[in-house]
């Protein structure tokens, strides 16, 4: 079970069959040989396979409350999310920003089955890993030649979208989230080509939306983005300028249509304006 050539088979076998695990298949041991190879180069078995049945066996609920948190517990280690990290344009990204989107995964079997699987102590632990994961990662490419997707700041969106939700979260987690998402945004040795901004607008749309932090917290955040440091390196300030920029209208056509969102479309002009005006 644990060489890819049993695996691969395996698991094409267990899709075209509805994502039905045979009887005879040892659960345990198929998700350990998941696990071992998530970050496999092969985008088919990591994410078409390994990752799509993670999902149906979380959402199905096909994994026992132990299961589940061993899963998460597995993740969340430096086996996993924290396994190389720092690292730059390495394979090791696809176990790390596959490892995030297993957390993404289970947060979310806990959101929608009442919030009965994780306690207060495990959710605010989660939320601690998430965003150390945040400001360590350094590859953030989105579609790699040959290999598929890793996508680390897109699937982080996603985790940091689940978080939000959680009732446990309250401001000063919130905030932090926030601060998350501004430090992912102006990231400047790489330019942002694969839609990251509209998964991170949908975390910050869920966090304002948790009616938790004030019009002025929220107001500060938009305004942080007009007070980054200049960069000597013309590239770097160029990676910085356009990420900052596109997330900025993004954030301002979906706040528009969100009556919720809406009082903070002034501030975000205001601030594409000063950074448009500057450049």
């Amino acid at each position: 079970m644990n060489e890819v050539k049993q695996l691969k088979p395996l698991l094409q076998k267990i899709k075209s069959n509805n994502w039905s695990v045979p009887t005879d298949v040892n659960l345990d041991q198929l998700t350990t040989a998941m696990m071992k190879h998530l970050g496999s180069t092969d985008s088919e078995l990591r994410d078409e396979l390994i990752f799509s049945l993670f999902q149906e066996l979380i959402r199905g609920k096909n994994l026992s409350d132990h299961q589940l948190k061993a899963l998460l517990k597995l993740s969340l280690s430096d086996q996993h999310l924290f396994y190389n990290v720092g690292a730059k344009e390495d394979d090791t990204v696809f176990n790390r920003a596959f490892a995030i989107l297993v957390v993404s995964s289970v947060v979310m079997y806990h959101n929608q089955n009442g919030e009965n699987l994780l306690t207060e102590e495990e959710i605010l632990h989660v939320h601690k890993n998430v965003l150390c994961y945040a400001r360590l990662e350094n590859d953030v490419r989105g579609f790699v030649e040959n290999k598929g997707w890793a996508h680390s700041t897109a699937h982080l969106a996603d985790a940091l979208n689940e978080l939000a939700v959680c009732k446990v979260m309250q401001k000063i987690q919130l905030v932090d989230m926030l601060e998350a998402v501004k430090e992912k945004v102006c990231f400047k040795d790489y330019t942002y080509i694969n839609e990251e901004d509209e998964r991170l607008i949908t975390a910050v749309t869920s966090i304002i939306e948790r009616n938790i932090l004030s019009d002025e917290d929220i107001t500060t955040w938009i305004k942080q983005f007009d007070n980054i440091e200049q960069i000597k390196n013309t590239q770097q300030q160029h990676c910085l300028l356009v990420n900052r920029k596109n997330f900025l209208r993004s954030l301002y056509f979906r706040f528009k249509q969100n009556e919720v969102c809406q009082p903070f479309t002034t501030p975000i002009e205001t601030v594409l304006n000063n950074i448009c005006f500057v450049y």
